[in-house]
């Protein structure tokens, strides 16, 4: 896809953080500020001053967001397989459970060849 056909057919509505959406609203303010100390009656204030009120308020909604918990989605309700493992106890050597899904590996036999100590 081109440029001009990215900017033509947009997919989905690009997400701003809330520095850039801060940074916007500070702009906005100061145009405002120039159109009234230029001229009171330009048809370019009211429009201006909505959208400087919709950008306050997706500003605040998203400072709502962020200050929010999080949610994990978990209700609380347990499996009896998830059960089972959160009831046993920790394994000595710390790392993830491979019994279940991998069989052991093949050791050599001591004293084999294969083993790097047999003496000659």
């Amino acid at each position: 896809m081109t440029r001009h056909e990215e900017r033509v057919f947009r997919s989905a509505k690009p997400k701003t953080d809330l520095a850039t959406l801060r940074n916007q609203l500070q702009r906005l303010k100061g145009d405002l500020e120039q159109y009234l100390a230029r001229n009171r009656s330009s048809p370019m204030i009211a429009p201006l001053k909505e959208r400087i009120r919709e950008l306050e308020g997706t500003i605040a909604a998203a400072e709502e967001r962020s200050a929010r918990p999080r949610s994990s989605g978990w209700t609380g309700s347990i499996d009896g397989a998830a059960a089972q493992r959160a009831e046993a106890p920790p394994r000595s050597h710390g790392g993830p459970a491979g019994g279940d899904r991998f069989p052991p590996r093949r050791r050599a036999a001591p004293g084999s060849a294969a083993d790097g100590d047999s003496e000659e």
